[in-house]
């Protein structure tokens, strides 16, 4: 879609009324929409009301179809048949002819409190907070994630797509079930199959797979239990805050103790998510501290950071290298961070204020 010059507006499949989805694909001047078979009555209620809209493009094969209705194999047939009679180049040059300011993406906010806004970010905005990211957490072509986060926000596509994208590493999304229930519970399959290095997450996501392995290891007996719950007790000593306090002073004692309940215990807990994941990096809302502990107790930490929709989105960002529970990590690079008050005067550490950000890949409200 980008290389064919086109701007995305990602629509998450939690809204439920026509209202919410009429009022983004209005104000978007949308005039293509890509919707799964699951969520076609969404727009066929709504279609009456969106003149623009020249074409719907249906995923999954309808019994019937209606007036602008196309099924996705059609389209790609009409593809197939257009480069038969035009040469490459010409489709080649609409992409080679997109410059970094041009749209690449409008993602709206939720709209709790007033009418959603749009946030508009440039081809730009994107490969930079790639560079950005990439300035605090390093992977390479061997890495890979599985996508579980909603599509509709720009943490999944920079973290979860674009940074992954621009190293030549592998990107997986979780198969869709006939219901939401079924593709939640594809989920922990979907993982063990792939087996990740990275995961995206959010508080809610993290509480739901803590609970899992609490009711997995409940399940095992009442001698598993305890050893899981002693070896969290001790690996939380051994741990302090993380990073640098990590078998601190005398805290190196426990070291064997520690290696010794990762083996027997934790390392089974790892091979649930594939055996190979190396962190999780947690979004979207403030990350509990305990639940920070926890995963970072069973080899599996879940690294704070914190963004803006506007800033497309990273900006800070615990990671391997440097962490500290209850934190939101260091700025990425480039970038300029301050804290102001109201009237725009920097404030000193410690009091609370307006976040004033400066660097080349934020962009103003639609």
């Amino acid at each position: 879609m980008f290389y064919a010059g086109a701007t995305n507006v990602p629509l998450s499949i939690k809204l439920e009324e026509s209202n919410d989805l009429l009022f983004r694909l209005q104000h978007a001047d949308v005039k293509y929409i890509m919707v799964s078979g699951t969520q076609l009555k969404k727009i066929r209620i709504i279609m009456d009301q969106l003149p623009l809209v020249e074409k719907v493009i249906i995923f999954d094969e309808q019994p019937g179809y209606r007036e602008k209705e196309i099924y996705i194999a059609d389209v790609y047939q009409i593809g197939k048949e257009w480069l038969q009679t035009h040469p490459i180049e010409q489709f080649l040059a609409i992409g080679q002819s997109i410059q970094n300011d041009d749209y690449a993406t409008i993602t709206y906010t939720s709209g709790t409190t007033a009418d959603p806004k749009g946030v508009i970010l440039t081809h730009r905005n994107y490969t930079a907070n790639v560079e950005q990211s990439l300035s605090c957490i390093d992977i390479d072509s061997s890495w890979r994630t599985l996508v579980i986060l909603p599509l509709d926000h720009c943490f999944a596509h920079v973290v979860g797509f674009y940074i992954f994208m621009s190293k030549g590493a592998s990107v997986a999304t979780v198969q869709v079930g006939r219901t939401g229930i079924e593709t939640l519970k594809n989920i922990p399959v979907n993982i063990k199959e792939f087996k990740p290095h990275l995961i995206l997450s959010v508080p809610a996501l993290a509480k739901s797979f803590r609970k899992n392995i609490e009711q997995g290891i409940q399940a095992q007996g009442k001698t598993v239990t305890n050893l899981f719950w002693k070896g969290l007790e001790i690996a939380y000593r051994y741990n302090e805050n993380g990073g640098d306090d990590r078998g601190k002073g005398w805290r190196s004692l426990l070291n064997p103790i520690v290696s010794l309940f990762d083996i027997l215990i934790f390392s089974k807990v790892r091979e649930n998510f594939g055996g190979e994941l190396k962190f999780f990096i947690g979004g979207g809302a403030l990350l509990d501290r305990d639940l920070q502990k926890f995963y970072y107790a069973i080899g599996m930490p879940m690294y704070q950071g914190y963004g803006l929709s506007e800033a497309t989105p990273v900006i800070s960002t615990n990671g391997p290298a440097r962490h500290l529970f209850g934190s939101s990590g260091i700025l990425v690079q480039p970038l300029d961070l301050k804290i102001c008050d109201a009237d725009g005067k920097e404030l000193p550490c410690g009091e609370k204020g307006e976040i004033v950000i400066r660097g080349e890949n934020v962009m103003a409200g639609y």
